[in-house]
């Protein structure tokens, strides 16, 4: 096999994820991603021409994979939509808690603002989130009067917590308080 592969380059970007779960982007260098990889740097030229490409492929692989495991759990739920906003919050959550630096990479938008791969793939998502939300309303799970503004809701709640997490947050903490946020929203307190 030659040294240009997918394999190689999934090596490649497993380790550069793990690097950039630990440090800031900013501290990130490509020979520390080769280094990691145990590749020599000309390696990592194969496949990409900076730490910014490199990190984008790892967010769009992210991304993929996020999709991927919505369509591969959904047909598990038969169509019960608060079985299906599970599967999509614990996707989002696990993708957040897996990738810790990538919203704050993204707000920077600097790397990912006009990416058209990446930009496609998160209005997929949005577009599947907003059809799970639609099915509901019609088979009466779920009351909500904008489907699409819940979508941006949920996908912002994540992106929101990820950003800037209370002390102690953890997946399953933002996971439960995500879920009961949307099936009970917040309700008037004692004194309402």
């Amino acid at each position: 096999m030659g040294a240009h592969t997918p394999n190689k380059a999934d090596g490649i970007l497993s380790a550069a994820a793990e690097l950039f779960a630990t440090k800031p982007f900013h501290e990130v260098r490509l020979d520390d991603i080769a280094a990691a990889a145990h590749v020599g740097k000309g390696t990592v030229y194969l496949y990409w021409t900076s730490k910014e490409e490199v990190y984008l492929a790892i967010i769009r692989r992210g991304f993929k994979a996020v999709c991927e495991r919505i369509e591969r759990e959904l047909p598990g739920c038969h169509g019960f939509c608060w079985d299906e906003v599970h599967v999509i919050v614990a996707a989002l959550v696990d993708f957040a808690f897996a990738y810790p630096g990538v919203y704050r990479i993204m707000r920077m938008a600097t790397l990912t603002p006009e990416d058209p791969e990446l930009q496609g793939m998160r209005n997929a998502l949005a577009d599947r989130v907003e059809r799970v939300l639609r099915a509901g309303v019609a088979s009466g799970d779920v009351v909500d009067a904008c489907p699409a503004l819940t979508t941006q809701y949920l996908l912002s709640f994540v992106r929101g917590a990820a950003l800037y997490p209370p002390a102690g947050l953890t997946p399953e903490l933002l996971r439960d308080h995500l879920i009961n946020l949307l099936r009970r929203g917040l309700g008037p307190g004692a004194k309402a």
